[in-house]
């Protein structure tokens, strides 16, 4: 008895597992849950990571047996041959000193001029907070870019329009006292300085760099198109060490260049640059936030699937840049501007294409081919795309491909909807 009940309840549930499978494949088979993306405008480039080394033409320069040295310009400047590098000094403080006063003299130049044209300034502390704000504003971009130099010469600007708040908005009637403050202050420590007992000048013409890492002469620049992979390994490796006895040195050639290894899976877009020419635009994300432009100058291989020696040649210097030697950089091969679809759009799909020629004679054309489906109405449709750039997550197509290059009537446009998540995906089906 309790066999044949079990056996009845058993019956019982597997008929309505069995109702319930036939129903939910009815619902699956005429009802479609799809999500769709719009496709938007956008520019991308191809960008490579890699470790490099600067190789630049450089002259050292010979620091004095003694006294205590003041530069006269910024490293990264360019200067001539024969040109003032430095002044010598027969001790630190009286460069100190030095330019305590030129500090002093320009804050004085700055208040009297001021003061000539005080009864031009009638400013409210409205418009004086908002000139101040946007310089210092100014300032913290530089601090944020690593531009400190520019930090630094900003200073006298912003001092200027703290002072052309007071007496603008009536706060101070005049600097008289700030004068004469400053003026008795230059007589107590004039008699501190002290005049150059000699000068640097430069050797050669080229950009002046305030530093050395024992590197300047690690490898004939005039055999740079020959450098092979096994060379760039030892730059790499070489350890970084300040010459003894010299101040700086001068990069004589306003062309210099960057080495690097490339792996063979990733010489493509290297190669393809060969052959079309043109700049890269090359980033050190440690450095900068500013891009150069470089030319490829050689691809060095021992054999053609072997890594290759990469020679960038670069006519762009800043003192940011001057200073590198081993550094990080981004790698950017032109850019490419077109419609951005998802990679979870993209579908391959057998399209057939029918064409007449002059005579009337119709041929057909069957291939496999890439493109997405796209969202009309409740109705989507396959579209074939013609890809320019790609990565893992997106690919950039060809707004405007030419008739022969799509077989679909159609290919992907502005803001259409392409589907990204859905199954069953065929061309007309309806979405229910």
């Amino acid at each position: 008895m309790n066999n044949s009940r079990l056996r009845k309840v058993g019956s019982r549930i597997l008929a309505l597992l069995l109702l319930f499978y036939v129903g939910y494949q009815i619902f699956k088979a005429n009802y479609s849950s799809i999500r769709t993306e719009n496709v938007s405008y956008f520019t991308a480039s191809r960008t490579v990571k890699v470790s490099v080394v600067a190789l630049r033409n450089e002259v050292l320069l010979t620091s004095p047996a003694g006294g205590a040295v003041d530069f006269a310009i910024n490293s990264g400047s360019r200067v001539a041959k024969g040109g003032t590098i430095a002044e010598i000094y027969a001790n630190s403080e009286q460069i100190s000193v030095k330019h305590q006063l030129a500090d002093i003299d320009r804050e004085i130049q700055q208040l009297q001029n001021l003061q000539q044209s005080a009864s031009a300034y009638s400013l409210s502390a409205e418009t004086a907070n908002e000139r101040i704000c946007m310089k210092l504003s100014e300032m913290l971009n530089y601090v944020s870019s690593g531009e400190l130099p520019k930090v630094y010469s900003e200073k006298s600007s912003l001092l200027n329009l703290l002072s052309e708040k007071e007496i603008g908005t009536g706060k101070v009637k005049d600097f008289k006292s700030r004068i004469s403050e400053l003026q008795s202050q230059r007589k107590t420590i004039a008699a501190k300085a002290g005049k150059p007992t000699g000068t640097i000048v430069s050797p050669v013409s080229g950009y002046f760099i305030d530093s050395t890492d024992g590197m300047e002469s690690a490898y004939d620049i005039s055999k740079i198109s020959t450098i092979t992979c096994s060379d760039i390994q030892k730059l790499q490796t070489m350890k970084a060490v300040p010459v003894s006895g010299s101040i700086g040195k001068i990069d004589r050639d306003f062309n210099w260049y960057l080495v690097c290894i490339v792996p063979a899976d990733e010489l493509v877009p290297f190669r393809h640059q060969m052959d079309t020419g043109g700049n890269l635009s090359i980033q050190f994300p440690f450095v900068s936030n500013m891009s150069i432009s470089a030319t490829l100058e050689t691809i060095n291989m021992n054999s053609d699937n072997s890594a290759g020696a990469v020679v960038l040649q670069c006519k762009e210097i800043n003192s940011e840049l001057v200073g590198i030697r081993r550094e990080t950089a981004n790698i950017s091969f032109g850019e490419y501007t077109g419609l951005r679809v998802s990679q979870k759009a993209v579908h391959y799909a057998n399209v057939k294409s029918t064409t007449k020629d002059a005579n009337g004679k119709k041929t057909t054309v069957e291939k496999k081919v890439m493109g997405v489906y796209v969202l009309h109405g409740n109705q989507i449709v396959f579209r074939q795309i013609v890809p320019e750039f790609s990565t893992e997550s997106y690919v950039i197509c060809k707004a405007n491909p030419n008739d022969d290059e799509i077989l679909t009537s159609d290919t992907v446009r502005y803001n259409d909807e392409v589907v990204v998540e859905g199954t069953n995906l065929y061309d007309g089906k309806v979405i229910k």
